[in-house]
């Protein structure tokens, strides 16, 4: 029973991470601009290099039993800045996840009332965020979004501030309320007027597009990037997990996704439908793939809704979850490693984690916060690909791998181990290169939205840049202790 119970634990926390850094906007985007047939490439990637990827984390957090830091030090010293280098990703992307909460704050305080009603663009740029035209403005900040982010970090801190225990009854208590707010609104936007069209628009397919090159680059960068992956969390709960069925476990993670990735895609699609119908305005005009668009286009449609400020609220707590399942995951995992490299307690790592955050997230709720926060997020793409490309390398060609494969094997019905070496060596590198190789060249091809060349260098470079000197300039021997 202790088993099956550590592994149910390990299961819920994995997709809950998984989920929380998972994309809700770029499944559903795709599948309508490319063709509905998206889940086969989608899919292919995910069996091919999605799970491979997963199974390699989950494998070398239990078979190392380290933090993710001393973890890569302890197959080559200088290795250990693969692990600070997912260290200071976690705190990028954390930071920014906490500023997007905090705008799912105010909007659950001002659906009462619906205030963003008689113009929804125009009440998020000038009422919420308060943002300038362009690059201007910076010693201004928006104190709504201020205060929800004070708000946001102390629900982030509640969550890892005694660590594994702490983060695992939260888990417990946010997930079933995250997965009930799915089924309420799974079933009520299909029951909207029009949802169905919306729906069918998503699910149509157009088989000559599996075709393109285009369709196989996206899917294989979802695959990669909405996991959960080289942020050091996969690792940690490997570490943690007391039971060892990690092709299972994986397998498990990977399906799970999909699914709520899909049961999303029709939520949103229900709800676009509808306002489409209400607003007279093409679907194409309305789909997005990015996370202003929710409150500038599909928050249209909950004036529209029967008992339309309870809906409204309801909807908020459910992407709030999303977002704080997503900012503690990251949240934990770079508390884990403050934890054990330095010998504090867990509350001191999570003030020092939840401070320093909130410090940082600053940066995105001046005036052109939102302007920055946008370049980071795009630019972030380079880091997580080039982590995961060096962990690869550091594993599959620095390591003896058939060890962890066999280690795999040990505690797996399908002998998988050694596919998975040869994916891990071989093709997981070529495709991690050939995915920096064509987002460099479609950088390079124009300008990122326009933005001016310098806040490109600066927030965009810099954010890929400047974290990787600094990784491997870190020092090997900071308190090299276990676990």
């Amino acid at each position: 029973m202790g088993a099956t119970n550590s592994r149910f634990f390990f299961v819920l926390l994995s997709v809950g991470a998984a989920i929380g850094l998972g994309s809700i906007w770029l499944y559903p985007f795709f599948s309508f601009k490319i063709t509905g047939l998206f889940f086969i490439p989608y899919s292919i990637a995910l069996v091919l290099l999605g799970m491979p990827l997963l199974m390699l984390e989950f494998s070398i957090g239990r078979y190392f039993n380290k933090n993710v830091v001393d973890l890569f030090a302890s197959i080559r010293k200088w290795f250990s800045g693969i692990g600070w280098l997912m260290i200071f990703n976690v705190f990028i992307v954390m930071s920014f996840y906490a500023v997007v909460l905090s705008w799912h704050i105010i909007y659950f305080f001002v659906s009462f009332g619906l205030q963003w009603k008689n113009g929804a663009e125009a009440y998020f740029f000038n009422n919420v965020l308060q943002a300038s035209e362009g690059f201007k403005g910076f010693l201004q900040f928006s104190l709504p979004v201020f205060i929800a982010l004070m708000m946001a970090w102390i629900g982030i801190f509640f969550f890892i501030r005694k660590g594994y225990g702490s983060i695992k009854k939260a888990f417990l208590a946010t997930i079933p309320i995250f997965a009930f707010l799915v089924i309420l609104f799974f079933v009520y936007s299909l029951t909207l007027d029009n949802a169905l069209f919306g729906v069918y628009s998503f699910l149509k397919p157009r088989f000559n597009q599996l075709l393109k090159l285009d369709i196989w680059f996206d899917s294989f960068s979802l695959a990669v990037l909405y996991l959960g992956l080289s942020f050091g969390i996969m690792h940690a709960l490997g570490g943690k997990s007391e039971g060892n069925f990690i092709v299972g476990n994986s397998l498990i993670v990977v399906i799970l996704k999909v699914l709520v990735s899909i049961a999303f895609s029709f939520i949103l699609f229900g709800i676009l439908g509808f306002l489409s119908m209400e607003k007279g305005i093409d679907l194409d005009k309305l789909v997005f793939s990015d996370f202003g668009s929710e409150f500038t286009i599909l928050a249209q449609a909950f004036p529209l809704f029967y008992r339309p400020a309870l809906l409204s609220l309801l909807f908020f707590i459910f992407l709030s979850l999303f977002f704080l399942l997503g900012a503690a995951s990251l949240a934990s995992s770079m508390s884990h490693v403050i934890v054990h490299k330095f010998k504090t307690k867990h509350v001191n790592a999570a003030i020092i984690v939840t401070g320093f955050g909130f410090l940082f997230g600053l940066l995105f709720i001046i005036k052109p916060g939102y302007y920055i926060m946008d370049i980071v997020s795009h630019f972030v793409y380079y880091n997580i690909v080039l982590c995961i490309l060096l962990e690869v390398i550091a594993v599959g060609w620095f390591f003896e791998i058939e060890r962890i494969a066999e280690y795999i094997n040990q505690y797996s019905i399908l002998k998988i181990g050694g596919i998975w070496a040869f994916i891990v060596k071989y093709f997981a590198p070529l495709i991690l290169f050939a995915l920096l190789f064509l987002q460099i060249k479609s950088d390079f091809a124009a300008p990122y939205k326009g933005y001016p060349l310098w806040a490109l260098l600066v927030f965009g470079v810099g954010t890929v840049v400047v974290p990787l000197i600094v990784a491997f300039l870190m020092p090997q021997k900071i308190l090299d202790r276990k676990k």
